[in-house]
C-alpha cells in the first residue's frame, strides 16, 4: 500500500470520496449488521467531492515504534466535457496530497496519472504510474474506485484493538476476502457522520499502523475549481532535486 513510502512506508491511501449521497442513521438502539455499515461507509465516501483532514500515524513493528504527522486532501472532479460528449458520462477524477511534517518533510501527490514523492531531506522526488494505486485494496476504497464489500469481509470489531476517544465511535474489522500480499485486516472506527476517525492496519509480519484524524472537514474545497485542483498536485520543485522515475 502507499504506506511503503513512509519511513519507511510513507503512507496510506486513506481517505478519499466523493458526490452526494445521504447516508441512512440507525438508531442508537438498533442492531446493524456489519455488512449494512460497511455499505453506509462506502457510499458516505463516494458522496463527498473533498475531504481535508489532519492525521497522526504510529507504525510499531516489534520493539520498534515509527511516528509520522501531518495533513492530506482529497479532491474529485469531473475533466472538462469534449465537444459533443455527455458530461456526466465522464469518469470522476480522484486527485490527493498528503503534507508529512514528522518525522520528516515529504509530500505525496497522485494526479491520477502519476504517484510522486518528494522527500526534503534526501532532495529527491521519486515518480511511479498511479495505476499502481489501484491494486491497493485500501487506497481504492477511500478513492471510490473499489467497493468496499467486494474487497472485505466485513465482522463485528475485534476486542483485541482498542482505542478511546471522549466521544462514542463505531467500529468494524475488514478483513480480505482474498489473501492480500500486504494486509491482513483493518479495522476501523467511524462517528455518527460515517467520517473514519481513527484506522488501524495490520500486516502479516504483526506490525500495526494506526492512523487518527483529530480533525476532518468534508465538502470543504469549491466542487469543479480547476485552481484548487491545480494548488492540490503542484509544488515549486527546487532546482537541486534528483527525479527518479520508475
Amino acid at each position: 500500500m502507499i504506506m511503503k513510502f513512509f519511513y519507511p512506508y510513507s503512507i496510506i491511501f486513506v481517505y478519499a470520496f466523493l458526490l452526494s449521497l445521504s447516508v441512512s442513521q440507525a438508531s442508537e438502539t438498533e442492531q446493524v449488521s456489519p455488512e449494512v455499515l460497511a455499505q453506509q461507509l462506502q457510499e458516505k465516501y463516494n458522496s463527498l467531492t473533498s475531504l481535508v483532514f489532519t492525521f497522526d500515524q504510529v507504525t510499531r513493528t516489534g520493539s520498534r515504534k515509527r511516528v509520522g504527522q501531518g495533513e492530506a486532501e482529497f479532491y474529485r472532479y469531473r475533466p472538462p466535457r469534449e465537444e459533443g460528449s455527455d458530461k456526466d458520462s465522464l469518469p470522476v477524477q480522484s486527485v490527493m496530497r498528503w503534507n508529512y511534517t514528522l518525522p520528516d518533510a515529504q509530500i505525496i501527490i497522485s494526479d491520477g496519472e502519476t504517484l510522486s514523492i518528494y522527500t526534503e531531506k534526501d532532495k529527491q522526488l521519486i515518480r511511479t504510474p498511479a495505476k499502481e494505486l489501484e491494486s491497493d485494496i485500501t487506497y481504492a476504497f477511500f478513492a471510490g474506485t473499489r467497493n468496499l464489500l467486494d474487497d472485505f469481509t466485513p465482522l463485528p470489531p475485534s476486542d483485541e484493538y482498542t482505542f478511546s476517544t471522549g466521544s462514542e465511535l463505531r467500529a468494524l474489522l475488514l478483513v480480505p476476502r482474498v489473501p492480500h500480499n500486504q494486509i491482513q485486516d483493518v479495522q476501523v472506527w467511524f462517528d455518527d457522520h460515517y467520517l473514519i476517525r481513527h484506522l488501524l492496519i495490520r500486516d502479516h509480519f504483526d506490525s500495526v499502523t494506526e492512523l487518527n484524524f483529530p480533525t476532518i472537514k468534508a465538502d470543504s474545497l469549491t466542487p469543479g475549481d480547476r485552481k484548487q485542483l491545480e494548488r492540490i498536485i503542484t509544488f515549486p520543485l527546487p532546482p537541486d532535486t534528483e527525479i527518479i522515475s520508475h
